[in-house]
């Protein structure tokens, strides 16, 4: 009586990594399936830039870079990249103090009006971007009688990209200790110098990554570039531009560019935003 009794617990242990396998497996296969159809097309794009041959279709019969030298020849992809590089530049020196300063007056009001506040700065995050960059175009036209430029771009881009920054200093304000501040102003130091001093300091790595971020969406924003760039194309339009005459593998070369400059720029505004204050 005492073996049966004793051997009927080590069979019950033995199933129950049987069962448990499944209900482990398929999270996991979904999330694979998922990271597949996100970056499989993008994983197309990049291997076809290096086809040596100018046909998109496989197999491929060798590896070349002779289509990043040609595209980097050309003085219209280098005078679009070096306008995409100035927009994004511009639009990161000019969002990351304009977030700082919209974070700091948020802390300031009363939390009913952060929330209302709050909601009125995504607008540009819930608005489609056509209707923004068409808005954009009529007021650029219409009310400043102003013609396509990269500046007018730019100020498109700033528009798109401080919700994002507001939203990152927001929360790095958020968890910022005031009573340093008020600290400091005991020990003499006037509120521009305890906030240069002790504040920037602390809220630096997240006003660099907001910084990146807003870099990251101007080298990439396609639609407000558009509508308000005129003649003045950035990378994202020449490579729509060049795309309606014909496919080859140049274009996945401008293509391969964007996607690596975009990835870098989030991977180290994420890294950078993620640092503890």
């Amino acid at each position: 009586m005492t073996a049966p009794a004793l051997a009927a617990p080590a069979r019950v242990t033995s199933r129950r990594p049987r069962r448990l396998l499944p209900r482990r497996l398929w999270p996991a296969l979904f999330v694979g399936i998922v990271i597949v159809f996100l970056f499989a097309p993008i994983v197309v794009v990049v291997v076809f830039a290096f086809n040596e041959i100018p046909r998109m279709a496989l197999p491929i019969t060798g590896l070349s870079t002779r289509w990043f030298e040609e595209v980097y020849a050309d003085p219209q992809v280098r005078q679009a990249l070096s306008r995409s590089v100035i927009a994004a530049i511009i639009t990161a020196l000019i969002a990351g103090p304009l977030g700082v300063a919209a974070a700091i007056g948020l802390h300031a009001v009363s939390e009913r009006m952060r929330h209302v506040l709050l909601g009125a700065v995504l607008l540009p995050i819930a608005v489609p971007g056509l209707l923004l960059a068409i808005g954009l175009a009529m007021y650029y036209r219409g009310a400043l009688d102003m013609r396509g430029s990269l500046g007018a771009a730019i100020v498109g881009h700033i528009l798109l990209a401080l919700p994002f920054v507001i939203l990152t200093m927001n929360a790095a304000v958020t968890n910022f200790r005031f009573s340093l501040l008020e600290a400091a102003r005991d020990l003499g130091a006037t509120g521009f110098s305890a906030f240069r001093t002790v504040m920037l300091p602390l809220i630096r790595p997240a006003l660099e990554g907001a910084m990146l971020l807003a870099a990251a969406i101007s080298v990439d924003e396609f639609i407000i570039t558009l509508f308000t760039a005129g003649r003045e194309m950035t990378l994202p339009v020449l490579i729509w531009g060049r795309i309606q005459r014909s496919v080859d593998p140049s274009l996945n070369a401008l293509a391969t560019t964007l996607i690596v400059a975009t990835t870098i720029l989030a991977l180290l505004a994420a890294r950078r935003a993620t640092v503890k204050l």
